[in-house]
């Protein structure tokens, strides 16, 4: 395996559950390149190692920036830990990813859940540098509880730019318990979406049985399955 040397550039949560980590290449000059939806291996400091895809966007050189659900016994759990300054091993991106070039011009509808937004964040972050080059651009998203999502304030931007709806499941759990928007799961709030199923390309991040319904319930509307593409 070849691995390339990281710094940690900032460690900080990003929700209740997961954690935002920013790391540099410690070798000055070196690049990090990659396509929106696409792996890497990280080693943590005592050699186990995970995988977790890019949160950030290609175009974005100051750091790489990931995010992971913060589980006890976890490899991302210990990469939490860190503090700026710390080093870890991580390896060149991998995986086919989202050809996200390929449709210039197309809606865009992006669905994911928890963590897997990571992977649709770089995607729609990488969009929102030159939004005149794709149509009407859509998140869903499901989460339990509002205090599980992941950046509020981008979210908060995110609502003014693009259309974006929320799938919780808890909300009454919350600490804050008023939520306007869909109460279930993602899965059951589609069929309240109206788009244009032709011109419509959708890329999924969830578990397999997410993506699995997600994909029947779109191709039942009419999405072409080669228009219907996950990162895996």
């Amino acid at each position: 395996m070849k691995w390339i040397l990281m710094e940690v550039a900032e460690c900080e949560r990003a929700s209740h559950s997961l954690a935002s980590l920013k790391l540099i290449p410690k070798l000055e000059g070196a690049k990090f390149d990659f396509q929106p939806g696409q792996h890497v291996k990280i080693q943590a400091p005592g050699g186990r190692e995970a995988y977790f895809a890019m949160a950030s966007e290609p175009e974005e050189k100051k750091y790489v920036e990931f995010l992971m659900k913060d589980e006890k016994g976890t490899v991302a759990h210990e990469l939490c830990k860190l503090k700026a300054g710390d080093s870890l091993k991580v390896s060149p991106a991998f995986g086919k990813g989202y050809p996200v070039e390929k449709y210039k011009s197309k809606d865009i509808l992006l669905i994911g859940i928890g963590s897997g937004i990571a992977p649709l964040r770089s995607v729609l972050k990488s969009i929102l540098r030159r939004e005149h080059q794709f149509g009407r651009v859509t998140l869903v998203y499901g989460t339990r509880r509002r205090e599980d999502i992941p950046y509020p304030q981008e979210f908060d931007l995110w609502a003014r730019k693009i259309d974006l709806r929320i799938a919780m499941t808890q909300p009454r759990s919350s600490k804050h318990p008023v939520f306007v928007g869909f109460v279930g799961r993602v899965t059951k709030l589609l069929p309240t979406l109206t788009f244009h199923p032709h011109k419509t390309v959708a890329f999924l991040c969830g578990n397999r049985q997410m993506e699995e319904e997600v994909r029947n319930s779109l191709e039942i509307a009419g999405v072409s399955k080669d228009n219907i593409r996950t990162n895996l």
